[in-house]
């Protein structure tokens, strides 16, 4: 036997006398006494064997220890391909306009910005796309985009009942997400969401309190959206699919994002929505990079959000990645309002990251670009190999990775904080 590589140990101040144990590669949490802690390194220094036999089993368990012959990189690629390229399930997230009503200050999608309204042509092909792979299909995860996709709700009508049907004719599992402003979201709509769209969940942003949120999210006019779209919420709320809010974070707001939480808990919408921080990137000339939080200052403001708001800080929890997203898996694409394919929706309107035009017929148009995405291993790369955090990353966002910027997971700047807040959070959940 011998240690994992994966392996991090704290010192766990509310019990001293024990020590905070994580496995990046199971994902295992566990505390450790100081007598089973120094079995341990007196076992992975000096090879004293450890007579605790229960005490192995629980090492084996959470993977601290393995097996001699395992090569934990070769299994993480693995993992890797087994995932990136399978073929049982197909993700598409469908820009069903380049249009919206909103104008951003930090959108990346402003220079494409345009009144194009998905034809029939483009929603014929999308279909026969999902038939020619129906077959064999599992799970087809679709997320409407836009744009703003409420701005098309007869387009997304149109395909939704289409696209169930053939899931229903093939016995595939479906699910469906709308990222979506939340100005247009009616009682009407609010319940056809959920009720006949088969929507599952939502993204909406508030990005502050009013005065905040209202410049940096205006109208193409400039009028204020902040309260729209509160009321909004507060009228549709128990119609509606799970709701995410997510609150887009920079230099110029991060000191007033717990603002949000207040306004929601004031409006009694705080215990029915999942509220989380998004990290402003001043991604394709959309926004001045001098106003971006770096990685590491991103997050430790998610960190102290989530304390100052005594929400669930299990949600920081590392998660497990095998490949990064749809970006870098084989059968997942965005799917442009006029029918070009890409791998990111960060790229959508922009020309040369494309990798086709539905429908999709032999080869791919930008072979370096599909390639790119698709064929780097994070387990072979320099920078990644050595890293003891590289399950819960996997190399990073593949969009980052090519633009040459910072692309390491956030969670490695406060993994300590965050995995001793966890704890603590589960200790207090088993003492009730």
């Amino acid at each position: 036997m011998k240690q994992s590589k994966y392996n991090f140990f704290y010192d766990f101040p509310e019990q001293e006398e024990k020590k905070l144990a994580y496995n990046a590669l199971t994902n295992s949490l566990a505390l450790m006494d100081h007598e089973h802690y120094k079995q341990y390194n007196d076992f992975i220094s000096d090879n004293i064997p450890i007579k605790d036999e229960k005490f192995i089993d629980d090492l084996k368990m959470g993977g601290y220890i393995i097996e001699d012959e395992m090569d934990e990189l070769k299994l993480l690629e693995l993992q890797l391909f087994q995932n990136r390229f399978n073929r049982s399930v197909l993700g598409l997230t469908i820009a069903v306009t380049a249009d919206c009503n909103f104008r951003c200050t930090y959108c990346y999608e402003k220079n494409s910005i345009e009144n194009t309204k998905m034809n029939q042509d483009v929603q014929d092909n999308i279909i026969q796309l999902i038939k020619d792979q129906a077959q064999g299909l599992k799970v087809l995860s679709v997320t409407w985009y836009g744009g703003e996709p409420l701005l098309m709700i007869d387009v997304i009508r149109s395909l939704s009942e289409r696209i169930q049907k053939i899931c229903e004719e093939n016995q595939i599992t479906y699910f469906a997400y709308m990222v979506t402003n939340g100005y247009l979201l009616t009682p009407a709509i609010a319940l056809e969401l959920k009720d006949k769209l088969n929507i599952q969940g939502m993204q909406i942003t508030l990005d502050g309190p009013e005065d905040v949120h209202n410049k940096r999210r205006p109208l193409v006019g400039g009028q204020g959206t902040f309260q729209k779209i509160l009321n909004n919420l507060k009228e549709n709320i128990e119609v509606l699919p799970s709701v995410s809010i997510r609150i887009n974070t920079d230099i110029d707001n991060q000191d007033r994002i717990s603002e949000v939480f207040q306004v929601l808990k004031d409006n009694a919408l705080a215990d029915k929505v999942n509220v989380y921080l998004g990290h402003v990137e001043a991604l394709n000339d959309g926004y001045v990079a001098c106003k971006c939080l770096t990685p590491e200052g991103f997050s430790q403001a998610y960190y102290d959000f989530m304390k100052e708001n005594k929400l669930d800080i299990k949600k920081l929890y590392p998660k497990r990645f095998t490949n990064y997203c749809g970006a870098d898996a084989m059968n997942s694409f965005v799917v442009g309002a006029d029918g070009n394919l890409y791998k990111c929706w960060n790229d959508i309107g922009i020309q040369e990251k494309q990798i086709g035009k539905l429908p999709m017929v032999g080869i791919v148009d930008n072979f370096k670009l599909y390639s790119d995405y698709l064929l780097y291993d994070p387990t072979k790369d320099e920078r990644c190999i050595e890293c003891k955090l590289l399950p819960v990353c996997m190399g990073g966002c593949p969009n980052r990775r090519l633009l040459g910027v910072e692309n390491c997971n956030h969670t490695k700047y406060v993994l300590e904080e965050y995995l001793q807040a966890c704890a603590h959070s589960i200790i207090e959940e088993r003492m009730r």
